[in-house]
């Protein structure tokens, strides 16, 4: 078996836009790095330009969909189970909505966007959403744990036999 050459930027981006729905089969870590790259560039740009958390939130969602099926994809190139990213996905969803539907958090964005200026008025914010923290922090280190396995599982090199997902797109036989 041989390895193939690293796929370059645009190959990789055209590979990975072609199949941006297709949740079947495999993908290198060059393909997947580089979508990613530009799925994240995009989700920084998009929701940076927004203030209101909920329409900020919903934006994010929908951008990191299009990193969904790439990370399937690359997770099961190297013989990992693509559930890891879709429990991540909703874990990620549940957050979103959860910091952008609280009144807390909102109260809280809208006294940082003032530079934290009432001492007072952050202690009452605390004081009175201390559950809605709480479960926002709950939610958010379960996410930030699957979301690095995820990560982790995707530095993994690509599995050079044949798997239940196909063929290697990386190894040939010769």
């Amino acid at each position: 078996m041989r390895a193939l050459p690293q796929l370059g930027f645009v190959e990789a981006v055209k590979l990975a836009s072609s199949r941006i729905l297709d949740f079947k089969g495999r993908s290198r870590r060059s393909e997947f790095w580089w979508w990613m790259l530009i799925v994240l560039v995009a989700n920084w740009t998009l929701t940076s330009f927004v203030s209101d958390l909920l329409i900020s939130s919903i934006i994010a969602t929908i951008v990191m969909f299009f990193g969904l099926a790439v990370t399937a994809r690359r997770l099961q190139d190297a013989d990992k189970s693509a559930w890891w990213v879709y429990i991540s996905y909703v874990l990620g969803i549940i957050s979103n909505i959860f910091v952008a539907t609280s009144p807390a958090m909102n109260k809280m964005m809208e006294e940082a966007r003032s530079g934290f200026t009432d001492e007072k008025a952050i202690q009452k914010i605390f004081t009175s959403g201390a559950s809605d923290f709480g479960i926002s922090f709950i939610i958010g280190l379960l996410f930030f744990i699957f979301a690095l396995i995820v990560f982790f599982m995707c530095l993994k090199d690509s599995e050079p036999q044949t798997t239940e997902h196909g063929d290697s797109p990386k190894y040939v036989n010769e």
